[in-house]
């Protein structure tokens, strides 16, 4: 696995069945990865394993939505978000993760003003 662009952060390249199978967070050494998910629209927060509650309840606080099954926990944006709030919100929510002091990574791809 490597990281792409330009840009410090840039949401590492995986595939489909990596993204299927693993913490995305844990794998790269991060807090926290905001993408989208592979194959569908939904946006997600990936949170490194064992998650302090304060970093999960900050990703609740920036309008996530906390999911989980079995021993995992993750945040998704609702799907009908319209792409301009979605750019804002990961924004918000990059800027806010990372003057915690959270090892954070938003695809930039989420973060560009839709046209």
């Amino acid at each position: 696995m490597k990281v792409e662009g330009d840009r410090a952060g840039a949401r590492p390249e995986t595939t489909q069945q990596e993204d299927a199978l693993s913490n995305q967070a844990d794998d790269n050494d991060l807090d926290i990865l905001i993408h989208r998910r592979p194959l569908n629209a939904t946006v997600v927060a990936e949170s490194r394993s064992g998650a302090p509650e304060a970093l999960l309840a900050l990703l609740d606080g920036l309008g996530f939505t906390r999911q989980g099954f079995a021993i995992y926990t993750w945040h998704e944006l609702p799907d009908a978000m319209d792409p301009a709030e979605v750019a804002r919100t990961c924004r918000r929510a990059e800027s806010t993760l990372l003057a915690a002091g959270y090892k954070a990574v938003v695809d930039e791809r989420l973060i560009q003003q839709p046209q």
